[in-house]
This record gives C-alpha cells, structure tokens and sequence, in this order.
C-alpha cells in the first residue's frame, strides 16, 4: 500500500504540483510509516495514535489537524504550513521541522521533541508546554510572543533566532545557546538549570532574569541595554565586553563574574554580592551601587565618573588608575562606605566626595584636588604624593598616615593624627605643610573666638 501511496504523490506532483488531498480524512491508527505524503493537504484530518515514523510530509498543508499520541520521529516536515496545529504528547524525536511556513498559534503539549530540528521555523506565539527539547535546533527560528513553560531546553541551540517578548518559565536551559540571539523583552523566570548557558553577542534589550541561579555562564560582548535582573544567582559568568547600560541588579550572586571592558553606565546595583568581581577597563559613568558587597575586587582602569556608592563593602578593591571624578562614595554611619586596603594609586578622584573607611588603603599619586574627605577614616593610609589642591578634611581621623609630598592648600579642621602624620616625615615639603597646617589652624582659632 506504502508503495502505490507513493507512486501516486509523486504522479499528482509531477503533473499538479500538488500532492494527495486528504482533507478531513480519518487516518487514526494506520501504520504509514516511511509514507511519501509530500506537498499533501492535511487539513483537519484525523491523526490520532497514526504511526508517521520517517514519513516525507514535506511541504505538506495541515491546518487544525486531530494530533494526540501521533508517532512522528524521524519524519521530515520541511517547509511545512502547519497553522493552529495543536500537539498533544505526540513524538517528534529528531523530526525535521525546519523552515516550517506559518506554525503561529501553534501548541506542542507534554511531546517528546528530542533532537527536533527547527531551524529558520516560523513559531511566532507557539506555545509549548511540559515538552522535552533537548538538543533541539531552533537556530534562526521565529519565536517572537512564544511561551515555554515546564520544559527541557538541555543542550538546545537557540542561536541567530528571533526571541522578541519570549517567555521561558520553570524549564531547564543547562547548556542551551542563545549566541548571537536577538529581540526585546526576552523573560526567562524560575528556571529549573541554567548551567553552563551561552549568550555571547546576543542582542536582548530589557532582557528579565528573574528567580534564576546557575553557574559557568558565557555571554561576551552580550548587548542587553535597560535589562532587569532579580534574585539572579550566577556564579562565574563571563560579560567581558557586554554592554549593560540602564541595567538594574537587584539581590543578585555574581561572585567571581568578569566584566572586563564593560559598560555599566547608568546601571544600579542593589543589595547584590558581587565578590571577586573582575571589571578592569569596565565603562561605568553614573553608576549606582547600594548596600551591595564586592570586596577583593579587581577595578583597575575603571571609568567611573559621577559613579554613586553608598553602604557598600569594597574592603581590597584594586581601584588602580580609576577614574572616579566627581564620583559620591558614601556611609551612613561614614564606616558603612568600607574602603578598607583598597587600591587607589594614581586614581582620579577630583570634586568627589569621599565620606568612608579608608583604613590602610592606597592613595599614593592619587589626583584628589577639589575633593572633600570630611568624616573619612585614614587611619594608616597612605597619601604619598598625592594632590590635594583645595580639598577639604573635616574630622578625619589621620593616626599613622602617611602624606609625605602631600602640598597646601588644604582645607583642614580636626583631623585627629595630622600634626603627627606630617611632623614625623621630615621633608621640606611636610615642612611647608606643617607650618601651613599650623598658620590655618590659628586663623580658625582667631574666627571662633565669641562663636556660638
């Protein structure tokens, strides 16, 4: 029977173009296995527990067909115009999908699609639930408006396609593609893995990682301007190059992440860990960290102009040639703002205003000049030559630092330590701040006098 099936597909193609017109036919139960039922019309047939195993249905038109527990593996669905098809626990295991025409309003429930291919597949606003994809590819597909809900996503490729408002909930995307991926408002929330998941030089703008944890994720050179991410926790990610402007972080783990050569302008971290961050040459102008923690790490060369910090634990960050110009690092209490051992050397901090835990941190060369450090803690800290033209010192505790080659003028009142800090140097610079230090000290001594 297979063989006169074919036989007539491949006269009507040959003579119409078109193949067999099984329109409304009840197929339910037939073994057509290795069927030839290409370019045929299949609209609202009965497919029900029909074995399709290794059929051809290339370019076939099934529009509403009766699909439950159909045995689809192997067949090849190339091009096909599958409109309002709903798939109920039917199995496509390494089916070809590929280039289908219009699959839109499509549902895929509880199927088995391991290894199906649906590369360049028109799915816009498909739903798939509670459906097995792994190793699926979807390279280049449409899945604008789709939702993906309960599903595995191991080892699926989702590279070059398009994910405009995608929505991924409570699926697992262990070691899924998304490399070169593009489109607005991708929401992937609640998922089951996540590990080892690639992104690198996808374009996702307002991109929404929500409830999600993983680890060992790569996403170089990843573009996604005004993203959201909430109780993210990813260790050991890789945004080297990645462009996160206007991003917002909120209760979010990256320990370990590297962002190197970055850009985080306008972004804001909140109540995150950020621990070990590796952000060296990272662009971050007007950016705003709160309450948020990344001691040990490592910022060298980091443009940070106008960067707001406040309440945040940057004990031994390596902040070497930072450029921090007009930057507002803050406490409140001031020893919230912790910069203890911090790494400050040749950095630019002119105009800013600096309120922390300096304990033991580096200034050496440091540009400072305009700067205020009132309520600072720079106990044991180091200035040497550092430039302090027309800062400001207002109760700073200064016990056992050192400010050898520091020049006048200063603005200084009780700073507890100074006199000492600069008496026991013993060059002619500390000289000519000393004998500053002492004539500015008498003349706010002369303008308290009768002070209420």
């Amino acid at each position: 029977m297979l063989e006169e099936l074919s036989e007539c597909t491949q006269r009507l193609v040959a003579s119409t173009g078109r193949g067999l017109d099984l329109c409304e036919a009840d197929l339910s139960g037939l073994n057509l296995a290795g069927a030839n039922l290409r370019r045929a019309t299949l609209s609202r047939a009965s497919l029900h527990n029909t074995n399709l195993r290794d059929a051809d249905l290339s370019e076939i038109t099934m529009v509403c067909p009766g699909m439950e527990r159909t045995d689809l593996r192997g067949a090849n669905l190339e091009s096909a115009y599958v409109h309002a098809l709903a798939a109920q626990t039917c199995n496509f295991d390494d089916a070809n999908l590929s280039r289908l025409r219009d699959a839109t309003g499509t549902l895929f429930h509880g199927c088995s699609m391991r290894g199906v291919q649906l590369s360049s597949a028109q799915l816009a606003g498909s739903s798939f639930y509670q459906c097995d994809l792994s190793g699926g590819r979807l390279s280049g597909a449409n899945l604008q408006g789709c939702l993906i809900n309960e599903c595995l996503l191991i080892e699926a490729s989702l590279e070059q396609a398009l994910l405009d408002q995608l929505s991924i909930v409570k699926s697992d995307l262990s070691a899924a593609s998304l490399e070169g991926a593009s489109g607005q408002g991708l929401c992937l929330q609640r998922l089951t893995g996540a590990r080892a998941l690639r992104l690198d030089a996808a374009v996702l703008p307002r991109l929404r990682l929500d409830q999600v944890r993983g680890d060992s994720w790569t996403a170089d050179s990843m573009h996604v301007i005004g993203a959201d991410f909430s109780d993210v926790t990813v260790l050991g990610i890789n945004l080297d190059n990645a462009d996160l402007s206007n991003t917002t972080w909120r209760t979010c783990v990256l320990s370990d992440a590297r962002l190197r050569s970055a850009t985080l302008s306008n972004a804001k971290i909140v109540s995150c860990s950020l621990r070990g961050l590796d952000a060296e040459g990272a662009h971050a102008e007007n950016l705003h960290i709160v309450e948020s923690d990344l001691s040990g790490s490592a910022m060298a060369g980091l443009t940070g102009r106008c960067l707001v910090a406040r309440d945040v634990n940057m004990q031994d960050c390596d902040l070497r040639q930072a450029n921090l110009y007009r930057a507002m690092i803050t406490g409140d209490p001031p020893g919230a703002m912790n910069l203890r051992g911090a790494n400050l050397v040749n950095a630019v901090l002119v105009q800013a205003y600096v309120a922390a835990d300096l304990r033991d941190a580096d200034l050496t060369g440091a540009n400072c000049a305009y700067s205020r450090f009132s309520q600072s803690d720079l106990t044991k800290a180091h200035l040497d030559g550092a430039n302090m033209y027309q800062s400001t010192w207002v109760k700073v505790a200064m016990q056992g630092a050192s400010v050898r080659g520091v020049r006048a003028p200063v603005f200084v009142d009780r700073c507890v330590g100074l006199a000492e800090a600069v008496a026991g140097t013993g060059d002619s610079a500390s000289d000519e701040f000393a004998a500053y230090l002492e004539s500015f000290r008498a003349v706010l001594a002369n303008a308290r006098k009768g002070s209420t």
